[in-house]
């Protein structure tokens, strides 16, 4: 996962509006459509609590939960990821470097929230692996904590096989203007790998064009699956946004 993130850190904030990038920022940000279903949780919390956002990418997340007043760790496992969170988040969130399966080791908990958004979970690849990070999560879980997980919808991503979706906006920062596009290849079967090809395309003050583009795959899963590998790292299912025609949900569990 580390080494997709590596140039992609610098351009990941075109894929966020403004809002969620600027502070106080939006919680749940990074997971636009589940919003509403992050927010319910988070509400339930008490004050100041501790959580921990462990896919924080940027920091968008990090920064919103610390605004609002709650304890915040916030890891991920690409070192330029947690490098462009640490030009966002306030003083007093606590970043580090560490895989899902390291975080026992890597951080102190236990903590009442723990977040896995913005579609992470996916690059675990395996079965096995993905199961090996959600059991690094629960460990990190007080008994009385929540864990949220959201990812695509896959098997709408692969029933639709839209190859080339353009982003719903153009955005501006620092003069230069840009246009996101995904430009996707898809196997004849869904227990292949995708690939997204993510092109950002920059208009600069003076006029001139530049693009800078970066390829991901992803190693789909349904969510039954991501059910029965949550059961199987000793979690719960306590509630979830699956729909089968949105194109992302999110699913809430107790350790």
């Amino acid at each position: 996962m580390s080494d997709y993130y590596r140039d992609l850190a610098v351009d990941y904030h075109w894929l966020c509006a403004d809002e969620i990038v600027n502070p106080p920022g939006v919680i749940g940000g990074t997971s636009p459509s589940r919003r509403e279903f992050i927010q319910a949780v988070v509400d339930a919390l008490p004050p100041g609590a501790p959580v921990l956002d462990c896919a924080c990418g940027i920091g968008a997340d990090a920064m919103a939960l610390a605004h609002a007043g709650f304890q915040v760790t916030a890891t991920d496992g690409s070192p330029q990821m947690v490098e462009q969170a640490r030009r966002r988040v306030p003083a007093g969130v606590e970043l580090r470097i560490s895989r899902w399966e390291d975080l026992p080791a890597a951080v102190t908990g236990p903590y009442e929230l723990v977040l896995c958004l913005g579609n992470s979970l996916v690059h675990t690849g395996s079965r096995e692996a993905m199961v090996a990070a959600l059991s690094g999560m629960r460990q990190v879980l007080s008994p009385t904590g929540t864990l949220i997980v959201d990812s695509r919808n896959w098997e709408l991503l692969y029933r639709e096989r839209r190859r080339i979706v353009v982003g719903d906006r153009v955005r501006e920062r620092d003069g230069v203007r840009c246009t996101c596009v995904y430009v996707w290849t898809f196997p004849e079967s869904f227990d292949e790998p995708c690939l997204a090809e993510i092109l950002f395309i920059l208009e600069h003050p003076d006029g001139t064009l530049g693009h800078h583009r970066h390829t991901i795959d992803f190693q789909p899963f349904t969510p039954a699956d991501l059910e029965a590998r949550l059961a199987e790292a000793g979690f719960t299912v306590v509630g979830s946004s699956y729909r089968p025609d949105n194109p992302q949900y999110a699913i809430a569990a107790k350790g």
